[in-house]
């Protein structure tokens, strides 16, 4: 009796202990005060310098340096020359979080990416504020205020929003961007409704389309505005989603007021 009850909890034991970490799986903290954090590379990735976008709801932007950082990629050891733009990682680190913005890491232990999932939208809507920025130069003179508003059906994740909005005003030295739509910024006062202008700022937007479409092909529209007469749109804009995650996209048709 003895004999068969330690065979049966063998047995049990065998069959419900939890499975070992596979590819893809980060493993789990195991320092003592260890934290983890579950992020998308938003931007950086070619240079080591990585902006993350936190993944939890209400999540926050970081910086952190991937140089010196032991890396896995799917569970195999990997480098910092491994990693891509849209990747997920998990962030392991101890001693907390640095109060700033983008917050950053005071020691960061390791990271662990996943090439599944991968979603590169960030770098997406970049690229389509990129040609907004170029096109009609003129209308970017003299910038004090940002506002770059991101359709919500084209990047879902708050914290990927405001990193292509963050990368994109330090890219071209402005001042730090709000978020506002167009109508946020009539209704808060720096859009002046009578005079259509907003003299000491620009607004760029990113929206989808009516016929959006979803998954890894989208239609949206990227507009440009100083006021009334001061605007240009790409009307149309696609985009389709490769196997690693990244973005090809096609302007829309140009119209300019």
């Amino acid at each position: 009796m003895r004999r068969f009850l330690a065979l049966l909890l063998a047995v049990c034991l065998a069959g419900c202990a939890a499975p070992a970490p596979g590819a893809g799986s980060p493993a789990p903290a195991t320092e003592a005060g260890e934290e983890s954090m579950v992020c998308r590379i938003a931007d950086g990735a070619e240079s080591g310098s990585l902006m993350l976008s936190e993944q939890r709801e209400g999540g926050s932007l970081y910086r952190m340096s991937a140089a010196d950082v032991p890396v896995t990629l799917d569970g195999e050891d990997a480098s910092a020359a491994d990693l891509r733009d849209g990747m997920l990682v998990t962030v392991y680190f101890t001693g907390g979080i640095q109060e700033s913005y983008p917050g950053g890491f005071y020691q960061v232990n390791r990271l662990a990416a996943v090439r599944e999932g991968a979603d590169d939208r960030v770098g997406l809507a970049l690229e389509a504020l990129e040609d907004l920025w170029s096109e009609d130069t003129a209308l970017n003179e003299g910038i004090e205020q940002l506002s770059v508003y991101i359709d919500e059906a084209l990047v879902p994740n708050a914290a990927e929003r405001a990193a292509a909005a963050w990368r994109f005003a330090e890219l071209h030295r402005l001042p730090p961007p709000m978020d506002y739509s167009w109508q946020e910024l009539c209704r808060a006062g720096y859009v002046d409704e009578e005079t259509l202008s907003w003299e000491k700022g620009c607004y760029l937007e990113l929206r989808a389309a009516q016929d959006a479409g979803a998954g890894k092909d989208l239609c949206f529209d990227a507009q440009k505005w100083r006021g009334g007469l001061a605007a240009i749109l790409y009307a149309g804009c696609t985009a389709r989603q490769s196997g690693d995650g990244a973005w090809e996209y096609r302007r829309g048709d140009f119209a300019i007021a």
